[in-house]
C-alpha cells in the first residue's frame, strides 16, 4: 500500500512539473512574439516591397485598473527580388519570432497588380502559417499610410475597414469586400473577371476636436481577367456593380435622378440572374434583377403612387447596369461576366468564340428586366412632414 502511495505521489509530481513548464512556455510565447495583422505588397524598381503591420497587445486587451493608452501600430517595409525574399529580410530586425496566423488583411499596390499575382499567391499559399481567409484590397495610396490608419476613439487598426469591412458594407453596399480564398478562386476561374476593393485615405470627412483625422475609405475597384490586370475605376463609374453582385446587402438610389430628386429608395434581398441565349452562332444575354425596396425618404410632396415609384426604381437600376456594360465595352472589360456564363453553360461555343475574339458585342445584351416590390405601401399615402417656419 505504501509503495502504491509513493508511485501515485511521483506521478502527481511529474504532472505538476509538466503543467508548470507548459504554463511558463505559454506565457513567454505570448509576451515575446510578434503578431503580424496585415501585409502590404508593392513593386517598384524591379523589387518587391513588403510591409508588415503589427498591433500591440495592450491596444487590443485592456488590463484591469489601467488605461490601454493610444493604439500602438508598428509598420515595417523591406524589399527583395521576390515576394518571399522581402519577407525574409524583415526577420533581421524582428527582435522576436513572427506569428503569421493572425494576418487578416492583405493590401496590394497597383504596381504589384500590374506585375502579376504569381509570386504573391505562391508565397501566401505555400507557407503553412498563412491562413487563406484575410481580406484583400488594392490601393493607389502609399501602403505605409494605409497600414498606419487607426479607427475612431483611438481604437486600433483592427476596428477599421482594413480588418472588418463587412460591418459598413451591410449598411451601405458599394464595392463588395473579398477574402483571399474567394479572390483566388475567381482569379483562376476560366473566363471570369474578378475585382478587389480599392482603399484610400480620406482626411476631409472626419475631424477630431476640430482637427482633421484621416480614415480609411473604399473609393473604387481593381479588375483582373485571365491572370492579367485590366485597370482601376472609381466608384462613381461602377455604381452598376452593386446590382450584379450577389453579396450586396443594402443599397440606395436617389430618384428620379440626382439633379431632380424626389425620393430615396433602399433596396434589399436582391437576386440577379444572367441568362445566355444562342442566336445564329452568337449569344445574347438577358439580365434579370429582382429585389424588395422601401422608400426611405420623400423629398417632395408629389403625387407619385406606388406603381410610379417602382417604375422609377426599375429604370434607375437598368440605367446603371447599361452604363456599366458600355464602360466595359469601352475598356474591353467584361464587368457582367458574360464570358464566364458561356464557359459554364456553353463550353464548346465559349472556346470557339474566345479564339475568334467575338465574345462581347454592342448588342450582346438582349434585355435587362428589373422587378421591384416596394414594401410598406400604406406609408406612401402619408405626405411629407411639413415644418412651419
Amino acid at each position: 500500500m505504501k509503495r502504491i502511495t509513493m508511485i501515485a505521489c511521483s506521478i502527481n509530481l511529474v504532472l505538476c512539473l509538466f503543467v508548470l513548464t507548459a504554463c511558463e512556455n505559454d506565457i513567454g510565447e505570448i509576451e515575446n512574439q510578434n503578431f503580424a495583422t496585415a501585409i502590404g505588397v508593392d513593386y517598384r524598381d524591379g523589387e518587391y516591397y513588403v510591409s508588415i503591420q503589427m498591433i500591440g497587445l495592450n491596444s487590443i486587451a485592456k488590463t484591469e485598473g489601467s488605461d490601454k493608452g493610444p493604439p500602438q501600430v508598428y509598420v515595417s517595409e523591406t524589399s527583395g527580388k521576390t515576394f518571399i525574399d522581402a519577407f525574409f529580410n524583415a526577420y533581421y530586425t524582428s527582435q522576436e519570432r513572427f506569428l503569421w496566423a493572425h494576418v487578416t488583411a492583405v493590401v496590394l499596390s497597383e504596381n504589384a497588380l500590374e506585375q502579376g499575382m504569381d509570386s504573391i499567391f505562391d508565397g501566401l499559399t505555400r507557407y503553412y502559417e498563412f491562413r487563406p481567409t484575410p481580406w484583400i484590397f488594392g490601393t493607389k495610396s502609399p501602403i505605409l499610410d494605409i497600414l498606419s490608419a487607426i479607427g475612431f476613439f483611438d481604437q486600433n487598426s483592427l476596428n477599421t475597414i482594413l480588418h472588418s469591412p463587412e460591418s459598413s458594407y451591410e449598411q451601405r453596399s458599394t464595392i463588395r469586400p473579398l477574402k483571399l480564398n474567394q479572390f483566388e478562386r475567381e482569379f483562376f476561374d476560366p473566363g471570369r473577371t474578378t475585382y478587389i476593393p480599392s482603399l484610400t485615405i480620406d482626411d476631409q470627412q472626419w475631424k477630431k476636436n476640430k482637427k482633421s483625422e484621416a480614415k480609411l475609405a473604399i473609393d473604387g475597384a481593381f479588375f483582373l481577367h485571365n491572370h492579367k490586370y485590366k485597370g482601376y475605376f472609381p466608384y462613381e463609374k461602377l455604381k452598376g456593380m452593386r446590382w450584379i453582385a450577389p453579396e450586396t446587402v443594402r443599397a440606395s438610389l436617389l430618384l428620379p435622378n440626382e439633379t431632380r430628386p424626389e425620393f430615396i429608395a433602399v433596396l434589399e434581398d436582391q437576386t440577379v440572374k444572367i441568362i445566355p441565349e444562342k442566336q445564329d452562332g452568337n449569344f445574347r444575354f438577358t439580365v434579370l434583377f429582382l429585389a424588395n425596396a422601401i422608400v426611405s425618404n420623400r423629398i417632395k410632396n408629389n403625387t407619385l403612387n406606388v406603381n410610379a415609384m417602382e417604375e422609377y426604381v426599375q429604370k434607375g437600376i437598368i440605367s446603371e447596369i447599361r452604363q456599366l456594360y458600355r464602360l466595359g465595352l469601352e475598356h474591353d472589360i467584361d464587368f457582367l461576366n458574360f464570358e464566364h456564363q458561356l464557359f459554364r453553360k456553353y463550353n464548346a461555343d465559349w472556346k470557339k468564340l474566345k479564339d475568334q475574339g467575338t465574345l462581347l458585342q454592342e448588342d450582346s445584351i438582349k434585355s435587362i428586366d428589373a422587378h421591384i416590390t416596394l414594401e410598406h405601401s400604406g406609408s406612401f399615402k402619408n405626405r411629407k412632414i411639413k415644418i412651419k417656419e
